[in-house]
C-alpha cells in the first residue's frame, strides 16, 4: 500500500538542472532526494520541485513542467485518424521544419549545455507578448497550429497535444510537443516514462527577430530573484491559476512544518508520514475535484536547504549569462562571431600605429579596448599575463591580515556600447560582447576573490538621462559614469559589518558643479586629417566639497584605500579636479578615501601600496582595487605576484 501511495508523488529536483541532490540526512532535500524515484505525472497528488537557480526562467519551468495540475481527466472517447500521419509529417501546418523532427532528443542537434536550460512555453510566450507582441505574435501562432490539431475529434475542446518546452540552439528555437496518453496513433516513443510521448523539431520561424532572442537570453534566463521577488511571483501565479485551476498559496506560517493538521490525510498517507520543515512556498489547487499540491524548496549550490526569509539564495550571474549565452565559452563566442570577425577585421584594416579607431555617432575607439574585446580565453595568456594568479595571491595576502578585498573591473566604453563599434553588435538587454572576462570573473569568484560587477549596472543605464557614461572621444568614463561607479562600490562598502563602528568618522560632503572642455585623449591617436573632425567636449561634473567649503582631498589615514590607474585620476588630478572616482566614493559613504593612483599602472599599482610598509596596510580595512578590463588582456608586463611587508 506504502509503493502505491509514494507513485502519487512527483518530484522533480532541479539542482543545476544537471546533477543530483547533494546529500543532507535530516533535511528537506534528503526528503525530496528520497522522493524523486515516485514518479506518475498523471496521478500525483504532491509535486515537489528543488530550485538553485531563481531566475523567471527557472521557476516558470519548475511551475509548469510535468505538473500534475495540468492532467485533465479526458472522459470522452477518441477517434483514430483513418491514415495517421509518419513522424516526418507531424509539421502541424508547418509549424515544425519536417526534416527536424525526431522523437528522441539524442537525435536533435542539442547540445548537454543547452539541454540544461529548458524553457516552459506557456509562460515564455506570455512573457514575450507582454514585452512585444509584435516580435512574439509568430510563437504564438505555431503554439496554436500544434494544440488545434485535434485528429478528427472536432468536438474536443482542450488539446491533446502542446508544446511544452522551448531549447535555444543558437538563432534557432528547438521545440518539445508532448501528447496526452491517449494518443496512441502516433508513431513516436515516450522516451521519458512520463505517460506522455514527445516528439521535438526546428520551430519554423525563418523571422525569429534576434531582438527576441536577445529578450530571452537576457533578464529572464539569467537575473537571479530575490527571496522577496520569488514570494510574489508565487503568489502572482496562484492567481493566475486560480479560475482554472483553483489554487492558493498558503501562508507560510501553516506550513512549516508541512503536512499539517490541516491537511488532506491522503496527501499526508502519500509522504509516508514525512513532512518538510520550512519548505518555501506550499500551493494548493483542486483543479478537477481532487485536491493537488506543488512544494517548492529553495536550495543553495552546494545542496544546503536555504529557510525562507533567512537569506536570499545564493547566485553566480556570470554562470547564469553562460547558460543565457549558449550554455559554454565556445558557444558564446559562436553567438558573436559575426562581431568579433567584423572588430577583427576593422583592427586588420587600420594601421598598427594608429591606436585610435573611429566607430558610429562620433564614437572613437582605442586599439587596445577593441583587441581585448577579441581576444581568447584570458587564463591561456603565455608569459606571466594571466591575471588570476596574482589576484588570488593578492587576495589571500590580505585576508590573512585581516584586510578585505574588493575588485573592481571598469568595463571599456567598447563593452557597454558595442553598437557603436559594429552593426554586428548583439542586440537585446545584455549585450555582453567580452565572454572571457566574464569567465575570469565568475573563476576568480569561485576562489573567494568579491567583485564589484559594474557592467550588468552599466549596460542597464547606458541609455538613461541626457549624459553618456563614457566620454565618446576618449578612453575613460564620463562624469556620470564615475559618480554611478562610487554609488555601486559605496553600496557594497556599507554592508561590511565595521563600516558602523566608523559612524563617529563620518563626514557630510557636498557637491559642486563646475563646467569644463575636455577634447579627448583618442583624437591624439588620429590622423592629422581625422582630427579635424572633432571639436573638445564640453562637460559638467560634480566637484565634492568637504564641510568648510574646501575641495575634497584624499586621505593617506582613511582605513579604506583605492588603488587604480588613469581611470581614478581622470576629473580628480586633471580637467576640474577633485570630481574623481575616490572623491565620490567618500561622498557616498561620508567617508575620506584613501587613493594609490598611477597612470596605466592597474595590474602593478600593488607595488606602490607594499612600498607604504607594514603598518601603513595594517591599518587599512578594505582595499579597493580598481582595473580596467582591457588591462586584463595583453598587459605591457606580466601580472607578477608582489608581496606586502
Amino acid at each position: 500500500m506504502m509503493a502505491d501511495c509514494q507513485r502519487k508523488v512527483l518530484v522533480f529536483v532541479a539542482l543545476s538542472f544537471a546533477t543530483g541532490l547533494a546529500a543532507a540526512d535530516t533535511s528537506d532535500l534528503a526528503l525530496a532526494q528520497a522522493l524523486q524515484a515516485s514518479y506518475d505525472r498523471c496521478t500525483s497528488k504532491v509535486m515537489v520541485r528543488v530550485l538553485s537557480h531563481t531566475d523567471r526562467a527557472a521557476l516558470d519551468y519548475a511551475a509548469y513542467d510535468r505538473n500534475p495540475m495540468f492532467h485533465f481527466p479526458l472522459t470522452d472517447p477518441l477517434h483514430a485518424p483513418a491514415a495517421p500521419p509518419a513522424l516526418n509529417e507531424l509539421t502541424f501546418g508547418g509549424a515544425l521544419v519536417p526534416d527536424t523532427i525526431r522523437d528522441r532528443l539524442s537525435e536533435t542537434p542539442l547540445t548537454d549545455q543547452e539541454l540544461e536550460r529548458p524553457l516552459a512555453w506557456t509562460p515564455l510566450v506570455k512573457h514575450l507578448l507582454e514585452w512585444n507582441y509584435d516580435a512574439a505574435y509568430s510563437l504564438l501562432v505555431i503554439g496554436s497550429q500544434v494544440s488545434g490539431e485535434k485528429w478528427s475529434n472536432d468536438d474536443l475542446v482542450r488539446p491533446l497535444q502542446q508544446v511544452s518546452t522551448a531549447y535555444l540552439h543558437g538563432d534557432e528555437i528547438w521545440v518539445k510537443v508532448e501528447f496526452r496518453p491517449e494518443v496512441t496513433w502516433l508513431p513516436i516513443t515516450d522516451e521519458d516514462g512520463d505517460s506522455y510521448g514527445e516528439i521535438y523539431g526546428k520551430m519554423n520561424a525563418p523571422g525569429c527577430p534576434p531582438e527576441l532572442l536577445a529578450e530571452i537570453r537576457g533578464d529572464y534566463l539569467s537575473k537571479p530573484l530575490t527571496v522577496e521577488e520569488m514570494e510574489t511571483y508565487f503568489f502572482e501565479l496562484a492567481s493566475d491559476w486560480y479560475q482554472s485551476l483553483m489554487t492558493e498559496t498558503l501562508e507560510p506560517e501553516t506550513t512549516h512544518p508541512w503536512p499539517n493538521a490541516d491537511t488532506e490525510p491522503e496527501i499526508t498517507q502519500a509522504l509516508g508520514g514525512k513532512s518538510f520543515a520550512s519548505p518555501f512556498v506550499v500551493m494548493r489547487g483542486k483543479p478537477y475535484g481532487e485536491v493537488i499540491y506543488n512544494v517548492f524548496l529553495l536550495a543553495d549550490a552546494s545542496g544546503a536547504a536555504v529557510k525562507p526569509g533567512a537569506t536570499e539564495p545564493p547566485s553566480n550571474p556570470w554562470e547564469a549569462e553562460l547558460q543565457a549565452w549558449g550554455g559554454s565559452w565556445e558557444a558564446w563566442c559562436g553567438l558573436l562571431a559575426d562581431f568579433r570577425a567584423d572588430v577583427r577585421q576593422r583592427l586588420e584594416a587600420r594601421p598598427a600605429e594608429l591606436r585610435g579607431l573611429i566607430g558610429k555617432d562620433g564614437f572613437l575607439f582605442f586599439r587596445g579596448d577593441l583587441e581585448y574585446l577579441v581576444s581568447g580565453d584570458l587564463r591561456d595568456q603565455p608569459d606571466g599575463r594571466d591575471p588570476y594568479p596574482a589576484i588570488i595571491d593578492f587576495n589571500q595576502q590580505l585576508k590573512a591580515r585581516g584586510i578585505d578585498l574588493l575588485l573592481v573591473v571598469i568595463p571599456t566604453k567598447a563593452e557597454v556600447f558595442p553598437e557603436k563599434v559594429s552593426d554586428k553588435a548583439p542586440a537585446g538587454a545584455k549585450p555582453y560582447v567580452a565572454p572571457y572576462c566574464r569567465k575570469l570573473l565568475g573563476e576568480l569568484a569561485a576562489a573567494g576573490v568579491e567583485i564589484v560587477d559594474l557592467l550588468p549596472t552599466f549596460i542597464e543605464q547606458r541609455g538613461a538621462g541626457d549624459d553618456l557614461l563614457y566620454m565618446p572621444q576618449d578612453t575613460h568614463w564620463a562624469p556620470r559614469g564615475v559618480e554611478l561607479a562610487a554609488r555601486l562600490i559605496a553600496e557594497r562598502v556599507r554592508q561590511y559589518p565595521w563600516y558602523e563602528s566608523l559612524r563617529p568618522q563620518q563626514v557630510q560632503y557636498s557637491v559642486k558643479q563646475v563646467n569644463f572642455t575636455r577634447l579627448g585623449d583618442i583624437c591624439e591617436m588620429l590622423t592629422d586629417q581625422e582630427k579635424l573632425a572633432y571639436r573638445p567636449l564640453r562637460l559638467t561634473a560634480q566637484q565634492v566639497v568637504a564641510p568648510g567649503g574646501t575641495l575634497y582631498v584624499d586621505d593617506p589615514d582613511s582605513p579604506i584605500v583605492m588603488l587604480g590607474d588613469s581611470f581614478t585620476g581622470v576629473f580628480h588630478f586633471e580637467d576640474c579636479q577633485h570630481a574623481g572616482l575616490s572623491a565620490h566614493l567618500a561622498k557616498d559613504l561620508s567617508l575620506p578615501v584613501d587613493l594609490i593612483m598611477a597612470q596605466g599602472s592597474g595590474p602593478r599599482i600593488r607595488g606602490q601600496l607594499a612600498r607604504r610598509g607594514h603598518d601603513a596596510i595594517e591599518a587599512k580595512k578594505l582595499v579597493i582595487w580598481t582595473v580596467v578590463a582591457r588591462d586584463l588582456y595583453n598587459y605591457w608586463a606580466p601580472w607578477e605576484i608582489i608581496k606586502l611587508p
